[in-house]
């Protein structure tokens, strides 16, 4: 298996066999998609003193294992604030898209009260590594989901809903040839909270999530990301997934996940 998500063929990035989907042995699992553009943000946003503090990614295609190009145009550029939309190309064809919002930093006291906590659970460092199919009815197919490292604090109630937590790392390279940001990786891992808090509606019912928001408030540190996420449904089949992320350090961010009830097909 190759030691990185995925290669780059000039100005395209080629899906190794860890960027698949659990549920295609042709498609890519939403995390690597979430990560390639996040990486178009933070490359538009070098030397612009601009932090990346919110991003939204609209998963509307499933995005085939084939070199997939991005770009990354401003909305709205302004002293303080800038709105970038980036988009995810496969053969000429926009599988997926995010939007971010760039925030200029500036020093300003805040109230002990108003501050961001420590972490609500145990560090990744007493945890052993558990699978990541518990309570989730996969395929017996490697991918990105099984690249994951992951060391659960707690699980979710057996069907889904109800909070879960975990500590989640990609132990290898997401750009062959290249360090993977402290950024990119919480985006490509973000995609994940689906999996810990998985809902299963009936044993051919599953659901997935059409988008993933964050709001990250600082930079996260190198290394695991902590999730504490939260989900629940209807029964028109519309649901959302909502929590919290960490780094080692404490809380990092919030991420929100809109679900919705989808067949499984065969394997």
């Amino acid at each position: 298996m190759s030691d990185a998500v995925f290669l780059r063929d000039g100005e395209a990035f080629v899906p190794t066999e860890r960027a698949l989907s659990p549920w295609s042995p042709t498609l890519l699992h939403g995390g690597p998609a979430a990560g390639l553009l996040a990486r178009a943000v933070e490359e538009w946003s070098q030397g612009s003193g601009l932090l990346p503090a919110r991003f939204t990614f609209d998963l509307f295609r499933p995005v085939p294992r084939a070199p997939l190009r991005t770009e990354a145009v401003p909305v709205r550029e302004g002293r303080r604030i800038a709105v970038v939309e980036a988009r995810l190309v496969a053969d000429g064809v926009v599988v997926g898209r995010a939007s971010a919002l760039l925030i200029r930093p500036s020093k300003v006291e805040v109230p002990p009260t108003a501050r961001f906590g420590g972490l609500p659970f145990p560090g990744p460092e007493r945890l052993p590594s558990s699978p990541v199919g518990a309570r989730i009815r996969m395929p017996g197919r490697e991918g990105f989901h099984t690249t994951l490292e992951v060391r659960r604090v707690l699980l979710g109630e057996p069907g889904g809903g109800g909070r879960a937590a975990a500590w989640v790392r990609l132990p290898c390279a997401f750009v062959a040839g290249e360090p993977v940001s402290p950024l990119v990786h919480l985006a490509a891992v973000s995609d994940f909270a689906n999996g810990l808090a998985h809902i299963s509606a009936a044993p051919e019912v599953g659901f997935i999530n059409a988008d993933i928001t964050l709001v990250v408030h600082r930079a996260p540190e190198p290394g695991w990301v902590g999730f504490d996420v939260i989900s629940g449904a209807e029964p028109h089949g519309i649901g959302a997934i909502t929590g919290h992320l960490y780094d080692e350090r404490g809380r990092v961010g919030s991420l929100m996940q809109t679900l919705l009830a989808n067949p499984r097909r065969p394997s």
